[in-house]
């Protein structure tokens, strides 16, 4: 067929310019230099790998006459002939990126596959919704103005039915004179496929185009894949999880990313619908065949594939409706806590300057030397774990600069900022939760929100219930080291737990021979047995130990010498977890559900990577396997909201996930029942083995300032629980702040 001219919104660059132009400008150009000369003068100056390839492309295009210099690069001011530069250059690389561009989607649209329908108009609609009607499972996507799910909008839908082999695409909001659909009449038409559970869906990246579905009042039901998650579990070491990147690399079907195709504009913008059809049906398309490559790859481990479908995909839309719930800041109390560490600031930089001189404390170059200077210590460097942190007992000047980082950050990037990313529709923060953040699965947050997972406990003051409402939560009592004690099985870790004894305690009597009594909550020995525990289920070695303790690295190792030596069942775990690594290059996380792959483990060529990653094995089995605890209890917790919704207690949410804390927004009215069902899911829906979980629970209406169960429902705080005046006081005042008699027995 015949292809009318490409329109897309997008700066398309300076179309290639007429041969005799083009001769002028290389005889003036060879004048001052041969175009040849100046290439070779460029190519020997120092370049990035990206400027060389852009270098690259544009050498290649002014070879085969595509390209040209623009005559106001020629020359000068002065009218003299200029020579050709780098800058240049890259700045020509424009236009070229430009033409590959418009060629792409040229392309794309000659090539579009007849099972491709561009549907505007109802007809064609009514005649796609009659084959979604014998479709047990269909892929969707929605095309957007961008990445916002609190501010885009959508501006078409695309839908595979997968047993009719048509990829459609229904636009609805784009910027074109071409005829399209409304958008009510199309969500109507496709909300019951969407909202049917017995119609399986599958995308990419779904928890996004289910937020967006949801601001159209439209709730998915019936996930049962989703790509980018099934390709965390076959390879968490992907560089990308991109769905173009992913299909070019293990389809071998190429596809530009939507940024090589359409730069930074939103969909909207792309006024061309065939160009828009080309685009979007292939995603359904390639997904499709991405899912299949998937089901048969994960087919081979039965085991990853029945936790991949009934924890990781269901947990999609919980962690989706977790993140709609948002989360309200106390505005009064952000900007006077402000104007408190503010002041606090202001002191500690007066002091720090003047002990260490008129320095930027901000700049390293200028911190160290002023350091060394006042200290007598030659330093490595500033970095305030590794050096600064082991310094600071014994130097005031280094704790009080600590301090003042500490603040600095605190005040910077939450107590100042959080303000300003409030939604002003809703009044709300949103983040993003990201279930598998980091490569063993554990959580991660932020994106364009807050980052929870980092938030210091002074800046969780910030987060309050709204009116009528508690934070109610739970964590998993020493969740990781419960999981350490079910994989060895050293008896005297499984019997601390089956008596109920302070874990840390009797580790710390233990390992420095003291007393039981003098080990206890508060003593130095219990903090450093928690800090040993720590590196041990973490696999830092001595090096994590002294850092975190503040002692030197013989004394760390002995520390865990000691400890192994009275845990010999410990060591010999950490010892096969190696072994295992060393000979596969992975680890298994609980009942083979999924792997950590550690592929440097096998190459002792790899020299500083190797010993990393191999005492990253037995973290990896650790946090791993902690991380499936939490998503499983997730499920559950989300279902208990469901019911006591169903049941009239009011609205009840999840709130957030914390590490090993899980946050549910309740009504204020719940009762002590209500508590101890929370409770049953917290410690019940997974259990590790024969060891047995424990939750703390409080609740709260700022985040961070919790309160007992019986102080809650009684509204009076016992001295005997607070040996501490301080803690004791703040209780009191918690509790007076209208708490009394909220809770129903």
């Amino acid at each position: 067929m015949e292809i009318k001219p490409l329109k897309l919104n997008v700066n398309a660059g300076k179309d290639a310019a007429p041969a005799t132009e083009v001769a002028k400008r290389k005889q003036a150009a060879n004048a001052v230099e041969p175009i040849e000369d100046a290439w070779r003068r460029i190519y020997a100056s120092k370049l990035s790998d990206s400027d060389r390839q852009k270098l690259n492309e544009v050498k290649a295009a002014m070879e085969d006459g595509r390209l040209a210099r623009d005559p106001s690069d020629c020359v000068n001011k002065a009218g003299k002939p200029k020579k050709f530069s780098k800058a240049e250059a890259l700045r020509l690389w424009k236009t070229v990126q430009a033409q590959t561009r418009e060629e792409k989607l040229r392309k794309m649209v000659e090539e579009t596959p007849d099972n491709y329908w561009l549907i505007t108009d109802e007809k064609r609609l009514a005649e796609f919704v009659t084959l979604l009607e014998n479709e047990e499972e269909i892929v969707f996507d929605v095309e957007t103005t961008g990445v916002d799910v609190w501010n885009d909008y959508i501006v078409g839908h695309v839908i595979t039915a997968i047993k009719a082999d048509v990829h459609a695409y229904i636009p609805t909001r784009h910027k074109t004179d071409r005829p399209q659909l409304n958008r009510d009449i199309v969500n109507e038409a496709l909300r019951p496929f969407y909202e049917d559970p017995t119609v399986g869906k599958l995308a990419h990246n779904a928890k996004f185009d289910i937020h967006m579905l949801d601001r159209e009042g439209i709730k998915l039901r019936g996930l049962t894949w989703d790509t980018q998650e099934a390709m965390r579990l076959l390879n968490e070491n992907e560089p990308s999880f991109a769905l173009k990147n992913l299909v070019t690399k293990y389809l071998r079907i190429e596809s530009s990313t939507y940024g090589d195709l359409f730069g930074k504009i939103g969909f909207d913008e792309v006024d061309d619908l065939e160009i828009a059809l080309a685009y979007a049906a292939k995603d359904g398309d390639v997904t499709l065949k991405l899912r299949n490559f998937q089901r048969a790859h994960l087919a081979k481990m039965p085991e990853v594939l029945r936790y991949y479908e009934t924890v990781e995909v269901p947990l999609i839309g919980v962690v989706q409706q977790m993140e709609t719930t948002g989360l309200h800041i106390d505005l009064d109390y952000a900007e006077e806590y402000g104007r408190e560490l503010k002041d606090g600031l202001d002191r500690l930089y007066d002091e720090l300057i003047a002990e260490l001189g008129d320095v930027n404390i901000n700049s390293p170059a200028q911190l160290k030397p002023a350091l060394e200077r006042v200290t007598g210590e030659s330093l490595a460097s500033t970095d305030a774990k590794k050096v600064l942190k082991p310094l600071a007992k014994k130097y005031p000047v280094v704790k009080k600069l600590l301090e003042y980082k500490d603040s600095f950050k605190l005040y910077s990037t939450y107590i100042n900022a959080l303000p300003e990313l409030i939604d002003q529709k809703t009044g709300k923060l949103y983040t993003n939760f990201n279930p598998n953040g980091a490569k063993t699965g554990r959580f991660s947050s932020g994106g364009t929100g807050v980052n929870l997972q980092n938030q210091p406990k002074k800046a969780r003051k910030l987060f309050v219930a709204p009116k009528g409402y508690a934070i109610l939560g739970g964590d998993w009592s020493q969740q990781e080291y419960r999981c350490l004690a079910y994989f060895t099985q050293d008896p005297k870790l499984v019997d601390n737990y089956f008596r109920g004894d302070d874990l840390y305690a009797s580790i710390a009597a233990e390992v420095f021979g003291k007393p039981i009594e003098e080990c206890g909550d508060g003593s130095v020995y219990r903090k450093q047995a928690k800090v040993i525990v720590l590196a041990v289920a973490y696999g830092g070695g001595a090096n994590m130990l002294k850092d975190a303790i503040g002692v030197e690295k013989h004394e760390a190792q002995k520390f865990l010498d000691s400890f192994f030596e009275r845990f010999p069942v410990v060591k010999e775990w950490v010892e096969s977890n190696q072994a295992f690594v060393k000979k596969h290059g992975f680890v298994w996380m609980d009942h083979l559900q999924r792997k950590r792959r550690l592929p440097d483990a096998k190459d002792r060529g790899a020299k500083g990577h190797y010993s990393a990653v191999f005492t990253q094995s037995t973290n990896a089995r650790v946090q791993g396997s902690a991380a499936i605890q939490t998503k499983a209890t997730m499920i559950a917790l989300q279902e208990l909201c469901d019911r006591k919704t169903a049941e009239g207690r009011g609205k009840w949410r999840l709130w957030c996930v914390v590490h090993d804390e899980a946050l549910l927004l309740v009504p204020d009215t719940l009762t002590q029942q209500d508590v101890k069902d929370f409770e049953d899911v917290m410690v019940n829906t997974y259990v590790f083995g024969n060891i047995p979980n424990k939750t703390d629970i409080e609740i709260s209406r700022r985040w961070g300032e919790g309160l007992k169960i019986k102080e809650f429902f009684s509204g009076k705080v016992s001295r005997d629980d607070y040996p501490n005046a301080d803690d004791y006081e703040k209780q009191k005042r918690i509790v007076g702040e209208g708490w009394q008699g909220k809770g129903r027995d």
